[in-house]
């Protein structure tokens, strides 16, 4: 039961941390600490975080100070230009923000309180970068991630060290950058990639290093390669960057004449966040900070020493129950046995002790099942460095190892309900059989097109029972004889059958199957998709197996002396019933003696259908006459109850139930509703009568290092196992883990494992590789409000509104607080108080909302900075102004394209080809279904779907068209919504995932041309995979998209635009849109030669 309580999977491990004097030195004294991270260098200092801290060293001496001592996590210390205050950003009050305090440590200043963005994954980085210093110290350069299209897009802004409003340069979107010594320049990369995980990436988000003149807003891109160029500085008058145009990642030095030359030489490890003091630059490689010496041209690792008591490492009791991923429960009903952070647990249902069966400190057991008979527990374990079969003797207390053949993930060990065998798949998509007595495993099947995942046993063992895809697409129904050790397959290739499983009777096999084609329409047009397909079916397994719910009639007795007779028999019947479930071992016995015999021969003749209305359906499981299976969705399923002896209706067990686990004796069910795990009774109407289970001592002592280790070998694994090309790119893959294995050793901080398991997945080269951060120290998030608005300090000391963002108040996710019903306030407008509090008092307007999201707050209003004629009002605050951001966005290049066409081009922006950029096409698209022309925005495309669906709508055209009386005949065509003017696309190098494919298929289609750059490239999709112990994650991509003639295509290169325009920042920082101009430039040139066509009604007939 791999999947019983999430779709993660989790690890426990144990070690002991040794202590000597109460200290522990990170490494050898001689040796050079790891993983020091985010550096920066002023002279003969460097600043940096470790463990989640900032640390100041000498680095003549190599003697390190902590400076900052948090939970949270700080990140990017910066040096002021005269070397005396440190720059950085923590977590200290809930949100992550600006902060500066002197070299020492002391005079810390918080700096602002515009509420960030949040955690992110650590793709996404970190809002509130620091970047540089002004050549004055008086204010700090930041990177704030405010703009339009998404959470981690960021622009640079002023933050005054003395206090006041953050001020946006002009320089529209920054990655990693970097003043000139005098200030008036900015040396920088426009896209941001320095968190991204893929190694040697070309596509069309590859950076590169441009100038930005701040002084006399021009620009200049200075360099033009397609491998990635990024992270560049200044020192003095030269400019350097990180590149990788010669496969690994060095320093190089621009050359304004010529090539850039490379200043090191690293073939080994990428070198990372270089940062530049006056006079050098540090930056990482291998896990150690390095300083380049431009003077002498010298490059030299640093060696610096620190020395702490390593409380990330101290091993922590946790209570542990939010990581709980498999679970099953005892035959009798009485205990539970949970797969908790690699861990297996006996939880007792009521009484008793929860006790550790495992124990194993630097393995992981997943997948945990109790064995029919009560006896045994099966799982898997990696103790061997694989993950292999195992089963715990519950009466001995003895673990044993059942197979000796790992080399690939294997999945969920099934019981045969003679509890002698076990059933088990693999990633190589084999199903197999074994022996708990010993003997090598039997390959049953395997499958060309998917993993095998479900699969269960006949109640006389014999038989296996397990779904399969087929290269339809369709899943069947096989079953596999022991006997015989041949598969039959019983499904035909019309129907989507699947979750098979034999009732207790062996007379039945149940299963799922999607057989209803009921239509749901469309409120907009008249379209259709089909909606609750599955229903629960029965196939009798013989010719003699009486059919479901056959024929009944009550008809009048005649024989009076056979109904005496029968009056005498009840009593006796009584008896028996009362020993009926005296022994219910007995019962067991008696019911594996049940021979299942299944005639193949028109077994598709012989299915009848359960009494439940079609609907989405999973979970599908039996207990003698009763059928239990789970209904609705994924969070929000009701468990149901039908028999097999009565045609009933579906009766209700219980609500809100996300999986469940039936008892082997069919009295008990283990349900998760929740967090929530309870035992119940197998029967109707339970939803108040389950013991919840008492996980308040389901604690265990956590040595991170060791877990880490562990989660290290799984994440390889796992990559290994679930990336698309088993040649791994043509990677040696366990060299790979061999080169950063020391990096592991060194980790001390949670998030030094995902930044080892991102290099990792990056040596790949592939897109949509990820890593998910599991259990990492958190700060407890207290949000602080905003009020969809910007506003400045006026002379009068007042803040005055400078706009107010228009919001769609009916959607609760573009709430537009100022604008709402009731507020009365507008731009120039003046806010003189917030709850009562002068805001003449503060320098930055949000220091009054901290800790004020999703509140009301009273704003003390006028339209004159004077309290005469004051007006209050109550506003609902918000935590994000991203969706405000975004409108405002959209309908400036709506009415820009509006203005320049004179009304005839309309505008669609698509944020992503999930389901929200699936909802904007729609609702953009059918108020501008008239226009001339439209312009499809692909740009800032964040991905989801493939968008085969969106395509389909864009390239719609009309079919024919409907005279009515008195009524224009245009206004009435088939289909309703199509489109058949001329069309572009615009795309950029954040169009991505999704975004990548929509053009491809624009361009497939020959809808029209492609404006702008060259795509993403990231087209290795995703498709779902193990989690790590700690709710963790490396995400491995699992599907490559390949063209029509079977070329691969897309990935790493993106889809080229037909037209090239550079969005060049200075002409976005004066409000145009370069590229946005050209699509309508070109769309009015193709309405002079291909206008959209209208036809006129013929005349009217007056004849046939």
């Amino acid at each position: 039961m791999t999947q019983f309580l999430s779709r993660r999977t989790i690890l426990f491990i144990l070690s002991l941390l040794s202590l000597v004097s109460g200290l522990v030195a990170a490494q050898d004294n001689n040796e050079s600490t790891a993983l020091l991270r985010y550096a920066d260098i002023h002279k003969n200092q460097v600043t940096f975080v470790y463990a989640g801290d900032i640390y100041l060293a000498d680095i003549n001496s190599g003697d390190a100070r902590r400076l900052t001592s948090d939970i949270g996590f700080e990140a990017f210390p910066k040096f002021s230009r005269d070397g005396k205050r440190i720059a950085f950003s923590a977590e200290y009050t809930g949100t992550r923000q600006v902060y500066v305090m002197d070299i020492d440590g002391s005079n810390l200043k918080q700096l602002t309180w515009y509420n960030d963005v949040g955690p992110m994954p650590p793709r996404g980085g970190y809002d509130y970068r620091i970047l540089d210093w002004s050549a004055d110290n008086k204010n700090v350069l930041v990177r704030a991630n405010r703009l339009p299209w998404g959470e981690r897009m960021g622009q640079p802004y002023w933050v005054p060290v003395d206090g006041g409003m953050e001020q946006a340069l002009a320089v529209p979107e920054t990655g990693g950058g970097m003043l000139s010594p005098d200030g008036t320049k900015y040396v920088y990369t426009p896209i941001d990639r320095e968190f991204r995980t893929w190694k040697r990436y070309q596509g069309g988000r590859a950076q590169n290093v441009w100038i930005y003149d701040l002084q006399n807003n021009t620009s200049q891109q200075i360099t033009s390669h397609r491998a990635t160029d990024h992270q560049p500085v200044w020192v003095g008058e030269d400019i350097y960057f990180i590149s990788d145009r010669d496969y690994r990642l060095n320093l190089y030095k621009y050359n304004a004449d010529g090539e850039p030359t490379k200043v090191t030489n690293h073939d080994r490890y990428d070198s990372l966040w270089a940062s530049a003091g006056p006079e050098a630059i540090v930056y990482e490689n291998g896990g150690h900070l390095w300083r380049f010496d431009p003077a002498t041209k010298e490059t030299k690792q640093l060696n610096i020493r620190i020395t702490t008591n390593q409380e990330n490492l101290m091993a922590q009791f946790k209570n542990v129950s939010d990581y709980i991923e498999s679970g099953d429960i005892s035959p009798d009903g009485q205990r539970v046995v949970l797969g908790v952070r690699g861990e297996l647990f006996s939880v007792p249902a009521e009484n008793g002790e929860i006790r550790n069966l495992s124990n194993t400190p630097n393995a992981r057991e997943i997948s945990a099942n109790w064995s029919p008979n009560g006896r045994f527990v099966a799982y898997l374990s990696d103790q061997s460095g694989e993950y292999e079969v195992y089963i715990y003797d519950i009466k001995n207390k003895q673990h044993k190892r059942i197979t000796e053949d790992g080399h690939i993930w294997r999945f969920n060990p099934v019981w045969s309900p003679d509890s002698q065998k076990l059933a088990f798949s693999d990633k190589n998509h084999v199903l197999w059989s074994v022996s708990i007595d010993g003997g090598k495993p039997q390959k049953l099947d395997q499958s060309s097109t998917n993993d095998i995942e479900h699969y269960r046993w006949s109640p006389d063992s014999r038989w296996l029972t397990y779904s399969k895809t087929e290269n339809t697409g369709f899943s069947s129904i096989y079953v596999y004889d022991m006997n015989n050790k041949k598969a039959h397959k019983l499904s035909t290739a019309a129907y989507h059958d699947y979750e098979p499983v034999f009732d207790d009777s062996g007379q039945y096999l149940l299963f799922l199957s999607n057989r209803d084609y009921n239509l749901a329409f469309s409120a907009y047009e008249f379209n259709y998709l089909y909606v609750d397909a599955t229903r629960v079916y029965a196939a009798q397994l013989t010719e003699s197996t009486p059919p479901l719910y056959p024929y009944q009639s009550d008809e009048v007795q005649l024989d009076k002396k056979q109904d005496k007779d029968q009056d005498k028999n009840k009593d006796k019947n009584k008896d028996k019933n009362k020993d009926k479930n005296k022994d219910k071992n007995k019962d067991k016995d008696n019911s594996k003696k049940v021979k299942v015999n299944i005639d193949f021969t028109g077994i598709n003749q012989r299915i009848s259908v359960l009494p439940a209305a079609a609907g989405n359906y999973n979970g599908l499981q039996t207990a003698g006459d009763q059928v239990f299976v789970l209904k609705g969705e994924d969070r929000s399923q009701n468990l149901l109850l039908m028999s097999l002896k009565k045609d009933d209706k579906p009766k209700n067990v219980s609500k809100g139930v996300n999986n469940y686990r039936l008892a082997a004796q069919g009295e008990k069910i283990l349900v998760r509703q929740g967090q929530n795990l309870s035992i119940i009774d197998a029967k109707a109407e339970q939803d108040n009568n389950g013991k919840k289970l008492d996980l308040t001592n389901l604690t265990l002592k956590i040595d991170p290092q060791t877990e880490w280790q562990q989660m290290y070998t799984d994440a390889w694994r796992i990559l290994r196992d679930w990336f698309y090309d088993p040649n791994m790119h043509g990677m040696d893959w366990r060299a790979i883990k061999d080169k950063y294995q020391p990096m592991v050793d060194a980790a001390t901080h949670r998030s030094d494992l995902d930044y080892i398991l991102g290099e990792i997945a990056g040596e790949m080269n592939s897109g949509h590789i990820y890593v998910n951060s599991g259990d990492m120290p958190k700060v407890k998030r207290q949000e602080n409000a905003l009020l969809g608005a910007e506003f400045v300090k006026d002379d009068s000391g007042y803040f005055k509104i400078t706009h107010i963002f228009a919001g769609e108040n009916w959607n609760k996710d573009r709430l537009s607080p100022l604008t709402e019903a009731g507020v009365k306030a507008e731009t120039g407008d003046y806010v003189l108080a917030i709850n009562g509090h002068s805001t003449k008092n503060v320098a930055n307007i949000y220091e009054l909302l901290e800790h004020q999201a999703n509140r009301t707050v009273t704003l003390t209003l006028n339209n004159k900075a004077t309290q005469k004629d004051s007006w209050q009002a109550h506003v609902k605050t918000i935590t994000s102004e991203g969706q405000l951001r975004y409108l405002n966005w959209v309908n400036e290049r709506r009415a820009m394209v509006d203005k320049l066409s004179n009304g005839r081009i309309g505008y669609v922006h698509l944020p992503n080809t999930a389901i929200e950029g699936n909802r904007e096409l729609f609702k953009q698209m059918l108020p501008q279904i008239g226009k001339d022309a439209l312009i499809i925005d692909d740009r800032y495309n964040g991905g989801g779907f493939i968008p085969d669906r969106m395509i389909e709508l864009l390239s719609r055209k009309t079919l024919n068209y409907w005279k009515r009386r008195n009524l224009d005949v245009n206004s009435m065509a088939t289909p309703l919504i199509a489109h058949d003017g001329p069309k572009v696309m615009l795309t950029n190098g954040l169009s991505s995932s999704g975004g990548d494919a929509l053009p491809y298929y624009f361009r497939k289609m020959n809808l029209g041309k492609i404006i702008g750059t060259r795509t993403w490239g990231g087209l290795i999709g995703i498709s779902g995979n193990p989690g790590l112990a700690d709710g963790g994650s490396v995400i491995a991509s699992t599907f490559r998209f390949m063209d029509t003639e079977g070329n691969w295509a897309v990935e790493n290169e993106g889809v080229a635009p037909d037209i090239e325009v550079i969005d060049r920042p200075e002409l976005i920082a004066k409000g145009q849109d370069p590229t946005l101009e050209r699509g309508v430039e070109e769309l009015l040139k193709e309405l002079k030669t291909n206008p959209r066509s209208t036809i006129q009604s013929p005349p009217e007939p007056t004849e046939f």
